[in-house]
């Protein structure tokens, strides 16, 4: 019969269980998929507020200090998550697919066509950078418009 573990043993391992994370939870996040996710959160979090700015006070209505402060830390947030977005480079085909779609989704949904132009700007400053991988085609929401 084996002997009985005592109290300073039984803590010891499930100090060290728990102290010591699986390998699985090791890996690292991809940080360009992370930068996407923050820049979408942003923007969608800026469409939102300009929207209940609308519902709130109406079109051209004065807006009260404490309104013009959250709407200055909700385009604060937004800049933010696009410098840190901007400042990384796609290095495999799945990043720069990922990166385009986002750009193809801003496009899309402000329905501007100076968002797309500025978009290809973008990309083809991303690309141009040493190290980064082909750019994928574009979509056709980011296209330049047919010349007429």
């Amino acid at each position: 019969m084996s002997p009985r573990p005592t109290r300073r043993t039984v803590l010891a391992v499930v100090l060290s269980a728990v102290a010591t994370p699986p390998t699985a939870s090791a890996v690292r996040p991809d940080p360009l998929a992370t930068a996407i996710r923050r820049a979408r959160l942003a923007d969608a979090a800026h469409r939102q507020a300009g929207r209940d700015t609308l519902v709130a006070f109406g079109p051209g209505a004065p807006r009260p200090a404490y309104w013009r402060a959250y709407r200055f830390g909700v385009l604060a947030e937004r800049y933010s998550a696009r410098r840190a977005l901007h400042a990384l480079t796609p290095a495999t085909p799945d990043e720069a697919s990922a990166l385009v779609a986002y750009y193809a989704e801003r496009a899309e949904l402000s329905g501007d066509p100076e968002t797309a132009r500025h978009a290809r700007r973008r990309l083809r400053k991303v690309f141009a950078r040493p190290g980064a991988a082909p750019a994928p085609p574009l979509p056709q929401t980011l296209k330049p418009p047919a010349p007429s």
